[in-house]
C-alpha cells in the first residue's frame, strides 16, 4: 500500500523532487525540490530554483517546512540530489547550478546549512569548472568528514569528475580524485560513490563515448594519497543494459549491484550484478524490466534488506506506465523473481518515481516521485507486508 506524506504545491515549499530522501534520529525526513521556492530567481522567473525541505511528523500526518530556497546566484541552484546530515544535524549537500558563472548556468556548488532557529547556508565550495561542473549526486561522507562527490561535467577535458572535500579548520578543501577523459573510462559521471571498508570508492558512468554505454568503476584508495582507477565493467546494451544513471552498492566483499535505465532485452533497462572473480569482474542479469505490467527505466538505485532481497524505483512501466516500487527476491539457483508493490497512477499517488528509496526502522519504503497530478511531486511511503497494488 502507498501513502502520500506530502504533495508539493510548487511554489514556497518546492516542486520536483527528484532525489533520495533521509531520516535524522528524531524520524523528521530531509530532501530537496529540484524548483519551487523563491518565485523569482536567477533567469527561472515564476518557477523558482529549488528548495531544501524538512518534513516532521505530528499527530496524523506530516508537516513541511522549507529550510532553505536556492536563488541561483552565488548560493547555488536546481539541486538534483538529496543530502546527508553530519554528526551535528548540519544538512550538506550540492545544487547543480550557480555559484562561478565562468560556467553558462554556474558551475554549480557544495553547500551547507547549519541548524539554528533559522537555518542558514554555508556554501563549502564553488565549483570553477577544471575541478567540476554541474554536481549531480548525493556525495558521501567518510569517517574522517571528508565529503566525496562527482560531477557530470568539468574536469581536465569537460567529461566530469570524483571529487574529495575535507574540512581544514573552518574551510574546505577540495581536490579532484579523478578526472574522466571520454574514452574508455567512461564519461558523465550521473551518480555518487559508494566506499568498502578499506576506503575504495566505486561507481558508474551514465555515457561511454566509445559505445555510449557507460561504465563501472573503482577508485582504489592508496596510501600516499594518490587515487588509482580502474574500469571494472563496460555495459554494452545488452547483458545489464546500458547507461547506469543510478550508483551502486555492497552487499558483501567482491560483489556490486546497480541498475542501467536502457538496454537489455527489451529496452527498458536491468537490474545487474558485478562479481569479482580472481580479479576480472563479471555482470549477471537479476532482471530485466520489459515495461507494460513490470516496470521500465529504473533511473534510482537499489537498497537491501536484512535477507537480502532488493528494492528499487522505475519511472515508467506499470499498471498506468507512470512507474512502479518493485522487489527482486532469490530464487532457486541464479534466478530472481519480481514482484511490483505499487504502480502509480498519475494522479493524486504521484508518478515517475525517480530516486533511490531508503527504509525506516520498521522496514517501510520511503520514496521521491517528480510527478503526478499536480505536476509538482510527492513524498511517498510503501508500507511493509501491506497487499501490493
Amino acid at each position: 500500500m502507498e501513502k502520500v506524506l506530502y504533495s508539493f504545491t510548487g511554489g514556497g515549499d518546492g516542486g520536483g523532487p527528484n532525489g533520495a530522501v533521509i531520516f535524522d534520529g528524531s524520524g523528521n525526513i530531509f530532501g530537496t525540490t529540484h524548483f519551487g521556492g523563491i518565485t523569482q530567481c536567477g533567469g527561472n522567473v515564476g518557477g523558482g530554483c529549488g528548495v531544501v525541505f524538512e518534513l516532521a511528523p505530528n499527530t496524523g500526518g506530516w508537516t513541511e517546512s522549507a529550510l532553505y530556497a536556492f536563488s541561483d546566484g552565488s548560493d547555488g541552484g536546481f539541486p538534483n540530489a538529496g543530502v546527508v546530515l553530519d554528526k551535528n544535524g548540519d544538512v550538506l549537500g550540492t545544487a547543480s547550478t550557480g555559484g562561478n558563472f565562468q560556467c553558462s548556468i554556474g558551475c554549480g556548488v557544495v553547500y551547507e546549512l547549519v541548524k539554528s532557529s533559522n537555518w542558514s547556508e554555508r556554501v563549502l565550495h564553488t565549483f570553477a569548472g577544471s575541478d567540476g561542473q554541474f554536481p549531480n549526486a548525493v556525495m558521501l561522507q567518510g569517517p574522517n568528514g571528508t565529503l566525496y562527490g562527482t560531477t557530470w561535467f568539468g574536469g581536465s577535458t569537460g567529461n566530469g569528475t570524483v571529487f574529495g572535500l575535507t574540512p581544514s579548520g573552518s574551510s574546505w578543501m577540495e581536490s579532484v580524485l579523478y578526472s574522466f577523459d571520454g574514452t574508455v573510462d567512461g564519461s558523465a559521471p550521473a551518480a555518487g560513490v559508494v566506499a568498502d571498508a578499506s576506503g575504495n570508492l566505486y561507481g558508474t558512468t551514465y555515457k561511454f563515448d566509445g559505445y555510449n554505454d557507460g561504465v563501472a568503476y573503482e577508485l582504489r584508495n592508496r596510501s600516499h594519497g594518490a587515487w588509482k582507477y580502474r574500469v571494472l565493467y563496460s555495459f554494452t546494451g545488452q547483458g545489464g543494459g546500458e547507461d547506469p544513471y543510478a550508483g551502486l552498492i555492497i552487499p558483501s566483499k567482491h560483489k556490486l549491484y546497480g541498475t542501467t535505465i536502457e538496454g537489455g532485452n527489451t529496452g527498458g533497462g536491468a537490474a545487474f550484478e558485478l562479481v569479482d572473480a580472481h580479479h576480472h569482474w563479471a555482470e549477471r542479469d537479476l532482471h530485466v524490466f520489459g515495461g507494460a505490467g513490470d516496470g521500465s527505466t529504473p533511473y534510482g538505485g537499489l537498497v537491501a534488506d536484512k535477507a537480502g532481497n532488493l528494492f528499487g524505483t522505475t519511472i515508467f512501466g506499470g499498471a498506468n506506465n507512470a512507474g512502479t516500487v518493485y522487489e527482486l527476491s532469490p530464487a532457486r539457483g541464479s534466478a530472481w523473481k519480481e514482484r511490483i508493490l505499487y504502480s502509480f497512477t498519475g494522479g493524486n499517488d504521484g508518478a515517475n518515481p525517480g530516486g533511490t528509496l531508503i527504509f525506516d526502522s520498521a522496514g517501510n519504503l520511503y520514496g521521491t516521485a517528480g510527478g503526478g497530478q499536480s505536476g509538482n511531486g510527492v513524498i511517498f511511503e510503501i508500507v511493509r507486508g501491506a497487499q501490493p497494488r
